[in-house]
């Protein structure tokens, strides 16, 4: 069995049954490649994770903002619980080379995907909570998104990157048209990558590549916001 040493020390977890961990990291192409059935992989996993991660999220935001209401709980929740935050943290664990996935999925950079490491992350805090129960799960998950949690309620993380930067676009002192440009798109119909860059009128802001054109203006907006502030700061 691998050992998921290193990788236990930095999600903050030790495992009684690391065979959990095991299937919290095969993904569904292994299995398939390998003549096992579907629910041998990481995707039952996944649907507990979901649920957990968005119990224990909740709760914490709850506390935290106690006038807030249910709009704002929800606003926040969605930031954080999302693959983008997700993928995030899994890079940072280095999950990605614990993946077990099928060969066409590992030579297609599968490993290093948003929707594969985002998968990965709530299957292992499934398994976390499988094995723990919720106050493990809880410490897990908090030691791994509170930073996260903290960027949503301070307003530094968005929802919707597109539409924050084509708002600040059109405040009072700046009005800029901000342009989305695929300069390239390649790789089989079921595996898609797209490069987009984005402009405010004829300056270039930044440049991103996502498996659809949204995944890729989203990234590329995102690193865009900061970018624009820096050009055009506020008059």
């Amino acid at each position: 069995m691998t050992d998921y040493s290193e990788f236990e020390r930095a999600l903050g977890y030790e495992f009684k049954d690391k065979s959990l961990l095991e299937e919290a990291f095969t993904h569904t192409t292994y299995v398939f490649e390998h003549g096992g059935g579907h629910w041998e992989s990481n995707q039952r996993l996944e649907f507990i994770g979901d649920a957990v991660i968005d119990l224990i999220v909740g709760c914490e935001l709850y506390n935290m903002k106690p006038r807030e209401g249910e709009g704002y709980l929800s606003k926040m929740r969605a930031i954080v619980v999302c693959e983008r935050s997700f993928a995030s943290v899994a890079r940072k664990l280095e999950m990605g080379k614990y993946l077990l996935l099928g060969k066409g999925e590992e030579q297609m950079g599968g490993a290093d995907t948003d929707s594969t490491l985002a998968d990965c992350f709530e299957a292992v805090i499934a398994s976390v909570y499988f094995d723990g129960g919720y106050e493990a799960a809880r410490s897990c998950i908090l030691k791994n998104l509170s930073g996260t949690i903290d960027k949503a309620v301070r307003g530094e993380i968005f929802l919707d990157y597109k539409s924050r930067l084509l708002e600040l676009a059109q405040t009072k002192g700046r009005q800029h048209s901000i342009k989305f440009n695929v300069t390239d798109e390649r790789g089989p119909a079921h595996a898609k990558e797209y490069d987009v860059e984005v402009y405010a009128d004829d300056t270039f802001l930044a440049k991103a590549t996502g498996r659809s054109k949204k995944d890729a203006e989203q990234k590329c907006a995102e690193a865009a916001v900061g970018q624009y502030l820096i050009l055009f700061p506020d008059k």
